[in-house]
């Protein structure tokens, strides 16, 4: 299965494939969807916190903005956590689900790290490792080849 397609099938695991179109259709449609998720997040917070150096945002909009970052990856990574936990995928499908959980929980990390710079910039963070790692583990699960 590729990946996009096993992306589709975490996002809409619940819903039937109408008549007229192939489930590989349904799922490679919104297995794009569903990764760019991770893409989208993950350069979501990067901006934002690169913006942030150069004052193009409060303090208080960026914690706004970040805490609804934190809350989709939350989301997803409970929604995908059900899946494994129920049993619904198995071998390279449900490793690349247990990345893609792992990615969401580093996505929360580094986006909770540029909170905490944000509360108190002289206390040291972690925003650049849990940058990097979460770039590793998306590009890795991506497929999108690393310089």
């Amino acid at each position: 299965m590729k990946r996009a397609a096993l992306i589709a099938v975490l996002v809409f695991s619940t819903l039937s494939v109408s008549r007229g179109f192939g489930q590989e259709e349904y799922l490679s449609t919104i297995g794009g969807l569903g990764a760019s998720n991770l893409y989208m997040s993950f350069l979501t917070i990067g901006i934002l916190g690169d913006s942030l150096e150069y004052g193009v945002y409060e303090a208080d909009t960026a914690k706004d903005i970040l805490g609804e970052v934190i809350s989709l990856n939350k989301a997803s990574r409970v929604n995908l956590d059900t899946l494994v936990k129920g049993g619904h995928v198995a071998g390279e499908d449900r490793a690349t689900v247990l990345e893609m959980i792992q990615a969401h929980s580093m996505l929360e990390k580094q986006a909770g790290e540029l909170v905490k710079y944000l509360d108190n910039k002289k206390i040291p963070n972690d925003f650049q490792f849990y940058r990097k790692k979460s770039w590793e583990l998306i590009s890795k699960i991506m497929g999108i080849p690393q310089n």
